[in-house]
């Protein structure tokens, strides 16, 4: 659990940043809860909403240029949905189109835990939702997604993955063969290849991985290991015994207590008194002890140290993925252009 910022990949897309922070949303005004509630057109009430959650998070780290941004994976998404579904239209089968989540949180925002008082006052050690999505929107692109994958029939899958589909009784579905003439890996794998995007996830990964060394190596750090202490100390002023942010966000406590299943955020239950107090009292220490901007120049530093030991092979995953991008612009600007 140390690592909460690693990207993972979706059925039906190419790469994402987060599949789980994709369809999450917040609430606060000025740094304090907002006691009023919205209401949707249902007259039921959403969400509070936070101005933000993020605000104090850690910013940009010299291995993210190597790093699909999320406004670029979201073009390479669509653009690898536009080709996938041309494809598919050959054999007569459809899929519904690609439909970007609502909002996204930052790559590196919860890297050392939670940072910002109002999301912990809403989600305590609970992931928040993006900036400006309501719960009520979260739980909505959840359905829709859900209703969408019901419409894509065994033949279609079939004609999409290149491979061939059993029966399921359980959901009354068909087996389906693959109709010859469908290329390797199906629709899909011959639309990443088509948008330059069929390297991308193990780039990603060659990536992360040298986030996690460096990640590894500041654990160590002498320098960390005081600030740590230093962290650690304001915490038992609040008599909290924890020896590093990393280990309040994973104390079993909040997994285990029993609080209302009904969260702010859809998929997680609602967070305890305690659990808020303790993670106010983590990012009061973490601003006190300017633990974010001292530990990220920490961990800056060792990724600078590894990007000059890998040049060669950042290098290239660097400009694969700037054909990657290009090519994915292109594709939708003349999908766009053709309508």
């Amino acid at each position: 659990m140390r690592n909460r910022t690693s990207p993972v990949t979706r059925t039906g897309a190419t790469i994402t940043l987060a599949t789980a922070v994709a369809l999450l949303a917040t609430a606060c005004s000025s740094g304090q809860t907002d006691q009023g509630k919205r209401h949707g057109q249902d007259g039921e009430d959403t969400t509070p909403v936070v101005a933000t959650s993020f605000a104090h998070a850690p910013k940009a780290y010299p291995l993210d240029a190597y790093k699909p941004t999320t406004e670029e994976t979201e073009t390479v998404n669509r653009a690898v949905d536009v080709l996938t579904r041309s494809c598919m239209k050959k054999f007569g089968v459809t899929r519904p189109a690609y439909q970007a989540p609502p909002g996204s949180i930052p790559t590196n925002a919860r890297k050392y835990g939670p940072t910002d008082l109002a999301s912990v006052r809403v989600y305590g050690y609970k992931p928040p939702l993006p900036d400006g999505v309501t719960k009520r929107e979260a739980v909505t692109a959840q359905q829709r997604e859900l209703a969408r994958e019901k419409t894509i029939t065994p033949a279609a899958q079939a004609v999409y993955t290149g491979t061939a589909q059993q029966a399921d009784k359980e959901n009354g579905t068909a087996a389906a063969a693959v109709p010859a003439g469908v290329p390797k890996g199906g629709c899909h794998g011959q639309a990443q290849r088509q948008a330059l995007a069929d390297r991308a996830g193990d780039d990603l990964m060659t990536v992360q991985n040298l986030f996690g060394q460096a990640s590894g190596t500041t654990r160590e750090d002498p320098a960390t290991v005081a600030l740590d202490k230093r962290w650690s100390a304001c915490m038992r002023k609040s008599g909290l015994d924890y020896p590093d942010p990393l280990s309040a966000v994973d104390d079993s406590t909040w997994r285990t207590q029993k609080t209302s299943p009904n969260g702010p955020h859809p998929n997680f239950p609602a967070p305890s008194a305690r659990e808020i107090r303790t993670a106010e009292a983590d990012v009061r220490c973490k601003s006190a002890t300017d633990y974010v901007v001292t530990r990220q120049a920490i961990e800056s530093g060792l990724q600078k140290q590894l990007i000059k030991e890998h040049a060669d092979t950042l290098a290239a995953v660097k400009e694969r993925k700037r054909r990657m991008v290009d090519k994915a612009e292109s594709i939708v600007a003349n999908d766009k252009a053709a309508r």
